[in-house]
Parts: structure tokens; C-alpha cells; sequence
């Protein structure tokens, strides 16, 4: 499989236009960010409302694990439940612009649900590419959007094999969250969201949940291309939490390689961070270590710790997947990583509702 194409820095508004220069609040979803979106112009914008997701304190559970500034922001709010929705927006108009009527993207089910939700209000053809292993409801709810689930023996990439090859067929695109640039310039919306609603108490930390990493380069990507532009934001650090059942990116960072390490991926309720080889995970590694981030393995024991401890302390209901960043949270905590005193921001990335059953 070739490498994805690079992505390519944006020249965003000057800070001088303050960060209203950033938005306009006469449109929908991500596309409220168009001033800041490198985007073709002639695109449609393609929206289901996404992004502008809650900002929420954690004090009760924050407090029990000796982090009193830590806030979660709710991406599992999205239309379809997940973050996967800011970057599904863009991939999609992108290829709707360029006239293209049928999709293939291969995912462990969020990412999935949401290119076939965005295909089906730009009136698009959706064939969903999924492990065998998947979640149920993640596959119902896929197939509900009016796609096509084709289940693929074997591994996670297995399925991307399987998808590119769908994608040779005429007229057809590969809507690849993993490989297409736009689905990052999607995600930066996150990164906005969060420098501009925290700017007068920025987080020092964004602990994140990574399989392939669009979050988190999104969340790179905006505060470099802020500080370009003049923006006074700081790169907090951010940090890759990984299932230990699968984890490239943790086992590169700790030999210092460049690129993500072969490992040999085990079953993890956590499956949408269950990405052996990463497509941009040298671009990932590159961003953890210029931000000053690590990288945190989390067992299926810890998410499903964490994930009941979430919902029983706080309320919040969020997948396994989620559920690995805020255990990373508790860890870096623990190792000092974090400290007593910091502003710490954790993406709740997906709904516990697309767990049921597991």
C-alpha cells in the first residue's frame, strides 16, 4: 500500500481578526471553521451539525485521581457518536466535489458509521469494509445508513487490504480516514474548538485515545498553524493512549524509532484503537515527540475499570476505546507525567451506546 499523501500546512486567519476571524456562525458543522479549513472552495459542505461538542469539568473523578483540572470534551455527542464525524464531513465533500457517486472505507465501526452517514446525506453510495470482530451495534448501525457491511476475516489491516481493493473499481473512491488528507483537516476543527474555547486557561495536557491518530494529528495541526498565524497558544502536550493488546505507536516510541514497530495484535475490547500498522504513524510519533508527549499502553482490565468508573462517577458514558484515554490519564498521573496542578483535557472520542452488548 503506497503512503499516504502528506498534509500540507494551512495558512489560517491572522490573529489580528481575533478568533472570530476563525468562524463563521452562519454555517453548519466543521464548515463554521471554512475561514480555517485548507478545503477546495467549490466543494459542498457536507454537515449533520458536527463539532462544537461540551467542554465538561471532571471534578468528582478528577479529584479521586488527583487531577482537580481536568475536563473532558464530549466528541461522543457527534451525530453518529463519535469524533469520526469531523473528518467523515470533509473526506466526503471532498469527494462529492469532485463528482465521485460511490465510497469504500474499512474501519472497526465508528469511522465506518460515520463515511456512511455523511455519504448518505450527500446522496452517495457507502460500501463499509469491517473486521469480523466488530461490535454489532456498530455494524447495525453502519448498514442503517443504507451502506453495504462487507465482514473481512483476519486482521485490521486485512480489511484495509480488502477496501483498497474495492476502491480499483471504476467510479468508485477510497474514503480513507486513515489515508486521505482531508479527514485531518476534519479533526483540526477539535483543536480549534479547544485552543480558542480555553484560550484564557489553556490544558498543558490532551490525552487522547490513538489508532491511527486523525484526533490527535488534527489537534497538532491546529495549534502549529495558530501559532503561525499569530495566535498566543501554546502546543500542550499530547499524549497516545493505546490498547497493550495492540500498540505500534507505544513500542516505537519506547525503542525511538520513527516509525510504528510489527507487533502482534491480540482480541481488545478497545477495537477502535486496534490499528497495527498505523498509515500515518510516523507522522504521529513526530507529533507526540514535538509536543513533549508519551505514549501509555491500557489492558482491557483498565478500560473496563475506567469505563464504569466514568459512567457510576461522572455520568459519562463512552466506549472502551474512550475509556483507554482517561486510564492513560490516571496512569500519567500516577508516573507524574502529569501533575497535581495541571490543566488536563481528555477526549471522550465515542458512546458507550456502541459497546452494547460487549
Amino acid at each position: 500500500m503506497d503512503a499516504p499523501e502528506p498534509l500540507k500546512p494551512t495558512s489560517l486567519p491572522v490573529a489580528a481578526g481575533g478568533w472570530t476571524a476563525l468562524r463563521n456562525p452562519s454555517r453548519s458543522g466543521i464548515w463554521r471553521h471554512r475561514p480555517a479549513l485548507g478545503l477546495p472552495v467549490d466543494i459542498p459542505e457536507i454537515s449533520l451539525g458536527e463539532g462544537d461538542t461540551p467542554i465538561v469539568p471532571l471534578q468528582r473523578w478528577g479529584t479521586a485521581h488527583g487531577i482537580p483540572r481536568v475536563v473532558a470534551k464530549l466528541e461522543y455527542v457527534s451525530p453518529t457518536g463519535s469524533f469520526k464525524d469531523r473528518g467523515a464531513a470533509a473526506v466526503i465533500a471532498v469527494l462529492a466535489g469532485a463528482g465521485v457517486t460511490s465510497v469504500v472505507e474499512d474501519s472497526s465501526g465508528n469511522a465506518g458509521a460515520a463515511m456512511a452517514a455523511y455519504a448518505a446525506r450527500a446522496g452517495l453510495r457507502a460500501q463499509i469494509f469491517v473486521p469480523e470482530s466488530a461490535p454489532m451495534a456498530k455494524r447495525d448501525q453502519i448498514a442503517g445508513y443504507g451502506a453495504e457491511v462487507v465482514a473481512i476475516a483476519g486482521t485490521r489491516e486485512d480489511v484495509a487490504t480488502a477496501a483498497e481493493h474495492a476502491a480499483h473499481a471504476p467510479d468508485v473512491a477510497y474514503a480513507s480516514h486513515a489515508r486521505h488528507p482531508a479527514f485531518v483537516e476534519g479533526t483540526k476543527t477539535f483543536g480549534l474548538e479547544v485552543a480558542a474555547a480555553l484560550a484564557g486557561s489553556p490544558p498543558l495536557h490532551i490525552v487522547l485515545p490513538v489508532g491511527n491518530g486523525g484526533l490527535l494529528l488534527g489537534a497538532y495541526k491546529a495549534y502549529r498553524e495558530l501559532d503561525r498565524a499569530g495566535f498566543q497558544v501554546r502546543l500542550p502536550r499530547l499524549h497516545a493512549a493505546q490498547a497493550a493488546a495492540c500498540a505500534p505507536l507505544a513500542a516505537a516510541f519506547a525503542a525511538g524509532a520513527d516509525a510504528p514497530l510489527p507487533v502482534q495484535a491480540r482480541p481488545t475490547v478497545a477495537g477502535g484503537v486496534a490499528v497495527g500498522r498505523p498509515a500515518r504513524g510516523g507522522e504521529v510519533l513526530a507529533a507526540l515527540r514535538r509536543s513533549g508527549g508519551v505514549v501509555v499502553e491500557i489492558d482491557d482490565e483498565q478500560a473496563r475499570r475506567t469505563r464504569a468508573d466514568l459512567s457510576r462517577v461522572e455520568g459519562l458514558d463512552v466506549e472502551y476505546t474512550s475509556a483507554v484515554a482517561f486510564a492513560a490519564a490516571e496512569q500519567l498521573r500516577a508516573t507524574g507525567v502529569i501533575g497535581a496542578d495541571d490543566r488536563v483535557l481528555i477526549a471522550a472520542t465515542g458512546s458507550g451506546l456502541k459497546d452494547a452488548g460487549v
